[in-house]
């Protein structure tokens, strides 16, 4: 055993994915694929005054929940965590950490604990992705390493859906045999039957590029496909439509969606419409309801036949067109769409005195703290807030208890499996 080496019994799980456990001098150790119950000799890789970070040399012993993971680079990919740890201990060690960065922030608040949803696919369940593109002796894709930026090559990902792998294998074979060369990433929207493929070049176009464009219509089968070339002058080329449709079904009713080119979608539909149908459920009765970080309308449109009026707030022009429009098409005249940054918003409708029984947030990983301190000001009576980040969340609703808030429930609701990732609705009344 090397110097750097230390024997470690993990305890717990972090948030970040990471085994914890403590080494024989008392500092903390960090310790990536190990799992809570296993003792493993580790190697560390970085000393801090407080902690270590350390990777695993030889496991000792194994937990009873680690099975083989399906993936052969799961080891080295950065797109997954936790194949390695059997599915629905996963959901529990995620509803663990959820639960602890509340309780630490917020400990005198006992919510009703809804039983975790877990999603039904396992695997293939992600309708959106976002591959690097390598040239190393032919065409190839990957994604990033594991705190890298290097890339790794694949040719099967499980974690996809199979209208996303269908089409992935087809521009494999496509751009293989007429390559397109500097090509740096490919994003894949498929979350329904129409799939948008948008194609990043860091060099200029050619003839001979348009026409391998061409081939990836009409082979790939594709409803819209966008090529950017980033050299200046920096061109884009669209073949087809700049967005697609899907539907969501919430409470037996189905409702059209369309997203854009670059815009965000939730990358699990079957999980997204128990935690839209979740949301709906708690915010009925409502007559005015504000959606903030609203997206495409995945929130405004079913809260829409529910509410008398409600206030779709997002700072995506391209996402405000497409709910715009599909409030046209619906001929819905209860819902609006303000293009606007979320901060403006609060303040506009502070100035001209604007209340809403309910409020639902959709934040960014970095969560809301200036809103939430915002709304602790408005006349409110039911705040709905759905987090991918227990860190910020439980921040944000410290902010919302102190300022006259009462936190309900809370849930999670499993939408990225096989990553630390955590996604959970808090429903709070004042």
């Amino acid at each position: 055993m090397g110097s750097d080496s230390f024997t470690v019994h993990i305890d717990s799980l972090a948030y970040g994915g990471r085994g914890v456990g403590r080494r024989e001098d008392g500092k903390v150790a960090f310790v990536p694929m190990a799992i809570p119950g296993e003792t493993v000799r580790a190697s560390v890789t970085k000393e801090y005054k407080s902690y270590v970070t350390a990777e695993i040399e030889e496991l000792l012993e194994a937990s009873p929940h680690r099975v083989t993971p399906p993936c052969p680079i799961f080891s080295l990919c950065g797109g997954c965590d936790w194949q390695h740890i059997a599915y629905q201990k996963q959901v529990a060690y995620k509803q663990d950490i959820l639960l602890s960065q509340i309780r630490a922030k917020c400990p005198r608040e006992v919510p009703e604990i809804v039983q975790p949803f877990v999603s039904q696919k396992q695997y293939g369940y992600r309708c959106h992705t976002f591959v690097r593109c390598i040239y190393d002796g032919g065409f190839g894709m990957g994604f990033f390493r594991k705190q890298s930026n290097s890339v790794i090559p694949f040719e099967y990902c499980p974690i996809l859906n199979e209208c996303t792998q269908t089409t992935l294998r087809a521009l494999r074979d496509i751009l293989t045999s007429s390559p397109i060369n500097n090509i740096d990433s490919i994003e894949i929207h498929a979350p329904g039957n129409e799939v948008l493929v948008r194609i990043m070049s860091r060099g200029r176009s050619c003839k001979d590029d348009m026409r391998t464009l061409s081939k990836v219509f009409a082979r790939a089968q594709v409803h819209g496909l966008s090529y950017i070339t980033q050299r200046a002058p920096r061109c884009e080329y669209v073949l087809g439509n700049t967005y697609c449709s899907y539907k969501i079904h919430v409470h037996g009713t189905s409702i059209p969606l369309s997203t854009g080119f670059g815009g965000f979608i939730q990358t699990n539909a079957e999980v997204n419409e128990a935690l839209v149908s979740h949301v709906v459920d708690f915010a009925r009765g409502s007559q005015k309801v504000l959606d903030l970080y609203s997206g495409n309308g995945n929130f405004s449109f079913p809260l829409a036949r529910e509410a008398k009026e409600v206030l779709a707030v997002e700072v995506d022009p391209t996402l405000v067109i497409l709910g715009r429009r599909n409030a046209e098409k619906k001929r819905l005249k209860n819902i609006k769409f303000s293009c606007m940054e979320t901060e403006k918003a609060m303040r506009s409708l502070k100035r001209e005195r604007q209340s809403y029984n309910t409020v639902v947030l959709d934040p960014p990983r970095e969560g809301a703290k200036d809103v939430v301190q915002a709304l602790t000001k408005m006349r409110a009576d039911r705040i709905i807030y759905i987090s991918c980040n227990p860190s910020t969340l439980s921040r944000d609703l410290a902010i919302l208890i102190h300022g006259g808030f009462r936190l309900r429930s809370l849930r999670l609701f499993d939408m990225f499996p096989q990553t630390y990732h955590i996604e959970s609705v808090s429903c709070l009344e004042r």
